[in-house]
């Protein structure tokens, strides 16, 4: 008989960005995102939990070095030490509230890990946090 288990790696990476939209007037923003809208850093803690059977014959579901890999190549190569707005991509025009963020990396990784991904949370500090699960 098989169990599931949520295995979960964490990451820590450093990014730049400002809160701003450039759909509102910066009066708007301001009043939205106050000293957020100023450039500023944060040391981000990520924990991507991935769910799986736990196959008999080898103890797991996924090796922890595959989930490790999945991560630098699709997550922290395109954010570690990167401003978000100029940097990446991906996330040109993109409000980069940890809501957005977390929702990125969810679409970084699906490809790969599929129906095993089941969550993606972010740190942005120590008082602050946004889970998402793909919804």
């Amino acid at each position: 008989m098989s169990r599931t288990v949520i295995l979960t790696r964490r990451e820590v990476f450093s990014s730049s960005h400002r809160l701003y939209s450039d759909k509102l007037s910066l009066e708007e923003n301001k009043n939205i995102y106050g000293k957020c809208i100023n450039r500023h850093g944060h040391n981000y803690v990520l924990e991507v939990s991935i769910k799986g059977a736990v196959k008999e014959d080898i103890g797991m579901f996924m090796n922890i070095t595959e989930l490790k890999e999945i991560l630098k190549q699709k997550v922290m190569d395109k954010l570690d030490h990167k401003d978000l707005e100029t940097d990446v991509p991906e996330l040109k025009g993109i409000v980069t509230t940890t809501e957005n963020l977390s929702i990125f990396i969810w679409d970084q990784l699906f490809p790969s890990l599929k129906e095993f991904l089941y969550e993606v949370k972010i740190l942005e500090t120590e008082n602050n946090f946004v889970v998402y699960r793909g919804e």
